[in-house]
């Protein structure tokens, strides 16, 4: 179980909080008024979790752009053969123009 300590209480031993946190690598809850208000990590986890959260950050702007293309494609999918070929004449005579 993850130690708590009250946060009038971390005033007092935040030297001791700070060195176990450090050195035992423990992560320690800060409470107020019985409720959790913060986490204090080792910095090198803190790093760590800052990676992780950009490299969700950059997943879920993929994902976003995938769906957005399979969503075009799906939309693509289901046009005519007249229609696709208007958009194939369109596309061609974007490419010519300067």
């Amino acid at each position: 179980m993850t130690p708590t300590i009250q946060s009038t209480d971390l005033r007092r031993r935040v030297r001791e909080v700070l060195e176990r946190v450090r050195m035992r690598r423990e992560a320690v809850i800060v409470q107020s008024y019985e409720q959790p208000q913060a986490v204090l990590i080792p910095y090198e986890e803190f790093e760590e979790f800052n990676e992780w959260r950009a490299h969700r950050h950059e997943r879920a702007a993929w994902l976003t752009e995938l769906r957005r293309i399979a969503e075009d494609v799906s939309t693509r999918a289901a046009l005519s053969e007249e229609e696709a070929a208007a958009l194939i004449d369109e596309a061609i005579q974007d490419t010519k123009s300067p």
